[in-house]
């Protein structure tokens, strides 16, 4: 569901509906608090970017690594990049 122009925004009900799914089990769905995996994300996102401005803006993500391991907080190379490159892409 698309909120940045009316004209993609369906109702509740019509998503719903169309997907099969009850109103109930969609805004159990919403309700829901994230995950583990979702809040450590978040976490070493945070990480990632002061990791990245105590460099002056000058690491990648393989130096970010390093610290992070550094700080004690495992992580793997490949979601240490993911997260680099989440954090360096401009917002839409």
């Amino acid at each position: 569901m698309r909120l940045d122009t009316a004209e993609y925004v369906f109702p509740v009900e019509f998503m719903c509906q169309r997907l099969d799914v009850s109103k109930f089990g969609y805004h159990d769905w919403r309700s829901r608090p994230n995950s583990a995996t979702a809040q450590r994300r978040e976490e070493l996102k945070l990480l990632v970017k002061k990791a990245f401005e105590m460099s002056d803006s000058t690491y990648g993500y393989r130096r970010i690594h390093a610290q992070l391991a550094r700080w004690s907080h495992a992580a793997g190379l490949e979601l240490v990049r993911q997260l680099t490159r989440e954090r360096l892409q401009p917002a839409p």
